[in-house]
């Protein structure tokens, strides 16, 4: 486990140090403390520390663990080092959904199906009941679409 979570944390701080340099590079209009690179700027930096102080918390209790065992965790575990709970495995189909949903399913059906599908099967995911899927995915789609048609005056995101 500990093997496990050093590497996603050190791939989240390189991810969000992709992002931190991304929006670094962001053209400014005018004046450098409104641009469109602020906000980005700001939430990466803050995520980024966050995941380096994770990367090296979870260096530091992997050595302890290593060093109190005398052996590595592989060994110690009878599953092995990528045994995934059943909260680990539904965490890693919801970011799959997640990356499909942004990428794939919004730019092929738009934003109103491709959420009310999105919606569906998360639920689905986690209750399991069909009445509460329908209900939740039908209801926040709609909510979502009157929010942005009606209220917002926007068009809805593509």
């Amino acid at each position: 486990m500990f093997i496990l979570e050093l590497i996603v944390s050190a791939i989240t701080s390189l991810l969000f140090l992709f992002f931190l340099l991304t929006s670094l590079g962001m053209e400014s209009t005018g004046n450098p403390l409104v641009g469109p690179g602020v906000f980005p700027s700001i939430l990466s930096t803050i995520i980024l520390i966050c995941s380096v102080l994770w990367c090296i918390d979870s260096l530091v209790a992997y050595l302890k663990h290593q060093k109190s065992t005398g052996t590595q965790e592989a060994h110690d575990s009878p599953n092995g080092l990528f045994h995934f709970t059943k909260e680990s495995r539904r965490l890693a189909i919801i970011i799959i959904l997640t990356v499909l949903y942004i990428l794939i399913l919004m730019p092929l059906v738009g934003f109103v199906i491709s959420t009310f599908l999105f919606l569906f099967v998360s639920v689905m995911l986690f209750y399991g009941k069909l009445s509460s899927a329908l209900i939740v995915s039908v209801l926040l789609s709609l909510v979502m679409f009157v929010l942005f048609q009606f209220v917002l005056h926007l068009p809805m995101p593509r």
